[in-house]
């Protein structure tokens, strides 16, 4: 993950990266936010999966953000 950030930060140089996330899914989320995103709140009836409407927790990190935490980021991801 930390990879695609550093990609997403370095090379296509995007200003910020987003995530939703289905609230049960507990892993996906212990991964964005140990990759230093933080939850924006809930987007209610976000996306129709299965033909149900899920909610999604939004979680986000600003190229500003990033550089202040990749070394540490890189650090514990990469060693």
């Amino acid at each position: 993950m930390v990879v695609a950030a550093r990609f997403a930060f370095e090379q296509v140089r995007l200003h910020r990266l987003q995530v939703s996330i289905v609230p049960r899914n507990m892993a996906s989320r212990r991964v964005v936010e140990k990759l230093g995103m933080r939850c924006e709140g809930l987007a209610e009836r976000y996306l129709e999966i299965d033909g149900v409407w899920e909610d999604h927790l939004r979680y986000a990190i600003t190229v500003e953000e990033w550089r202040a935490a990749e070394p540490d980021l890189t650090a514990l991801w990469l060693g």
